[in-house]
């Protein structure tokens, strides 16, 4: 009735056959159908073409076939039974994820030859890390990053081990900020047995089993002044002591710390040991928060959006729309902020497409959307929107309310920038 050309048939095998005579840009199928299911239906059309949109619809839905559907990329699962304007609706939905896809929108085609790796940008900030990283990965030495929480120090870490002639070797992280002194002390350095309540035996340390290899000490300024004397003398002396033991033992690593706070400062406070601090301070390495390096975000996101869509299974892009949003973004989580956003944006947005307000960063829009205040248009779109929520968003009682047809409701809703699917 509302005019697409379209093909029935009656059995699983029968689609199947469909599929693989002719290519379809929406297919529409229950799950149960006896031998052949609907997964099996949405695996043909998927790898019949990479385009082809599957609905799976089903009477007897649960959360393990839905899961199972949206997996295998399926674009909706609808409960039966189903209102003529829901499945209307998931179609239209497939055909503006066409016309969005017509846009010249940002994908993972820009991180196809990077290496594997999560350090990503090409800002003259992040091509001095890489020097860094490159300098202080042939030695030795302590070294310590500073930068904001989510910038990305333990990448930098992981890239100086990676890098070093320790590669083979452990490389063990440890959040000083995440246990009480004690707990630290007894994870670092092991313990005896009977040395505490609970050491029902010996154990080693992350210290000791990190031998040959790198220990990256992150949120190292959360350490208490007693503690850092004892981590003083495993930088220097490469000596460490069992929590209730009166034996040293040598371990060979060598120490990345991290901070996002000022050290000096807490020098000067007598916060952090100064014997520690510069110890600590031979190599240090600063990491841009990514306010600073906005022009590195394209490539961040393709090599995001690459991960997320092999992940998932998906083909998910961005709108430049959106890519010009997170650009204007202050970031104050950093990458792993943005990290966050994409995933979530990924995983919610309706048709693969990445639109601006999929990625709820909380900004407002350019041009804000509707007609002018106080215009006719104004009044229409409000009277529309009303009656739509009055009628639950059944867009044919909204059509009959309104006195209009059901294609004209769209129509105006298209002309006044009313989205259907959030009304």
């Amino acid at each position: 009735m509302e005019g697409y050309p379209h093909r029935i048939v009656r059995q699983g095998e029968a689609a199947l056959e469909a599929i693989g005579q002719d290519r379809y840009d929406i297919v529409i199928s229950d799950i149960y159908m006896g031998d052949v299911s609907g997964l099996d239906v949405l695996d043909a059309a998927r790898k019949s073409s990479s385009e082809t949109e599957v609905v799976i619809m089903t009477a007897q839905g649960s959360v393990e076939t839905a899961v199972g559907a949206v997996r295998a990329g399926a674009f909706d699962y609808i409960s039966k039974p189903f209102a003529v304007d829901d499945i209307l609706g998931v179609i239209r939905r497939i055909e503006e994820k066409g016309r969005l896809l017509e846009a010249a929108t940002v994908g993972p085609e820009m991180a196809e030859d990077l290496p594997e790796t999560e350090i990503v940008g090409t800002s003259p900030q992040m091509v001095d890390i890489y020097k860094k990283v490159a300098r202080v990965a042939a030695i030795d030495a302590p070294v310590l990053l500073l930068g904001e929480s989510g910038a990305g120090k333990e990448l930098v870490a992981r890239a100086i081990h990676s890098n070093s002639t320790r590669v083979q070797a452990p490389f063990v992280v440890i959040n000083c900020g995440a246990l009480t002194e004690t707990l630290l002390e007894s994870e670092l350095f092991g313990h005896e047995r009977g040395s505490f309540t609970g050491a029902v035996s010996a154990r080693r340390g992350l210290l000791e089993s990190a031998t040959g290899g790198t220990v990256f000490l992150d949120e190292i300024s959360e350490t208490s002044v007693g503690f850092q004397v004892k981590l003083l003398r495993v930088i220097q002396e490469h000596e460490i002591r069992r929590v209730g033991s009166n034996d040293t033992l040598t371990v060979d690593i060598r120490t990345i710390a991290a901070t996002n706070r000022d050290l000096r400062e807490m020098v000067r406070t007598d916060l952090f040991r100064e014997d520690l601090f510069h110890r600590l301070n031979v190599f240090t390495i600063s990491i841009p928060p990514l306010r600073d390096r906005l022009g590195d975000i394209p490539m961040l996101v393709s090599y995001y959006l690459k991960q997320y869509n092999e992940q998932y299974g998906r083909s998910t892009r961005l709108l430049p729309e959106a890519l010009d949003q997170m650009k204007r973004y202050e970031w104050p989580g950093n990458v792993r902020e943005l990290k966050n956003v994409l995933e979530r944006a990924l995983t919610f947005c309706d048709n693969n497409v990445i639109q601006p307000s999929d990625l709820e960063l909380g900004m407002p829009d350019d041009d804000p959307a509707g007609p002018p205040k106080g215009s006719l248009d104004e009044m229409e779109r409000e009277h529309i929107i009303r009656t739509l929520r009055e009628t639950g968003g059944n867009k044919k009682k909204a059509a009959e309310i309104l006195g209009i047809e059901r294609r004209t409701l769209y129509n105006k809703a298209k002309r006044l920038d009313i989205d259907l699917r959030s009304v």
